[in-house]
């Protein structure tokens, strides 16, 4: 089975043509591309990763010039230790309360689903989005007999199928499984919850979401540009986005059109232009559209990511 197959046969609800993107834009090594910087206790490093790893490893013959995220820099100093790029939800602040919002991130290379687990139980590359699974309290998780089981560490039991907490880990894994399996909870061996489906998207998932760019990327170069993409479910498919400098002023805005928006989240994309932009921080916005221009106090829903033009 090709990438394109196997991406094709994950499950609906991971958008896996928006996964594809966010995965070839990432093992992509085009000159005066975008990279991400991260932060390390010794100050910014360039991450140089030799290798992406999304369960197979994956390379890309005609990358997407002007944009790209550099490899976690774990590999920077050992081109054979290989990481995999997943989809990891996690909880954060909604207009309407709290819902899931998606990031894509780079953990060490093996199996898919105990990396998702031990990844959702750090603090997320954007600080906006919170940790809701302590260390320790997701010990392992395996594909069982049409399920995927998650054994519970040291945690409390009585959680709902519904619980924010409990969706994060279904959307999670059946994102990473490629397969809609639902997912039981165990303790001791013995099974706590389920086996528990993924809730309607419009229920659970914040209503816009950004996939690209990620948090923390570097734009520089005379024709330095951002690639947006992500998925929403917003009024009449318009997706509004701005550029805020660190004042919160905004110089750039427009909209990008999803590709539909009424039943669940749907694709969108966009490129901006940034090359003309004085260097520093600013953040990246993206909103829902206000079907009433204005005129009413619309829940609209957000995400954001900050960049850095160089």
């Amino acid at each position: 089975m090709d990438l394109q197959e196997l991406i094709h046969d994950a499950v609906a609800g991971v958008e896996p043509t928006d996964r594809l993107a966010a995965i070839q834009a990432r093992a992509a090594t085009p000159a005066g591309a975008a990279r991400r910087w991260w932060y390390a206790a010794g100050g910014v490093a360039l991450a140089t990763a030799a290798a992406v790893t999304v369960v197979a490893v994956v390379s890309d013959d005609t990358p997407d010039p002007g944009h790209h995220h550099g490899e976690h820099d774990m590999t920077a100093d050992d081109p054979a230790v290989g990481t995999q790029l997943l989809p990891i939800y996690f909880v954060g602040d909604a207009a309407d309360g709290s819902r899931l919002y998606r990031e894509f991130d780079e953990v060490p290379a093996g199996d898919p689903l105990e990396a998702a687990l031990a990844r959702m139980q750090r603090p997320s590359t954007d600080p906006d989005y919170q940790v809701v699974w302590p260390q320790g309290t997701l010990e392992s998780a395996r594909l069982g007999d049409g399920t995927i089981d998650v054994e519970l560490g040291d945690v409390r039991t009585g959680f709902r199928a519904e619980d924010l907490e409990v969706q994060e880990v279904v959307y999670t894994l059946q994102a990473v499984a490629g397969e809609r399996l639902p997912v039981r909870f165990l303790q001791d061996g013995e099974p706590v919850l389920g086996p528990v489906d993924a809730a309607p998207e419009l229920d659970v998932l914040n209503l816009v979401s950004i996939s690209d760019p990620g948090e923390g990327t570097a734009y520089e170069g005379p024709r330095a540009s951002i690639l947006a993409r992500g998925r929403a479910s917003s009024f009449e498919a318009t997706v509004p986005w701005e550029i805020r400098d660190d004042r919160g002023e905004v110089v750039r805005e427009g909209f990008a059109t999803a590709e539909g928006w009424q039943d669940h989240l749907y694709p969108w994309q966009t490129r901006v232009d940034v090359s003309d932009l004085p260097a520093g921080f600013y953040t990246f916005v993206v909103e829902t559209a206000d079907p009433s221009g204005g005129a009413e106090q619309s829940l609209l829903f957000t995400d954001t990511r900050t960049i850095i033009v160089r």
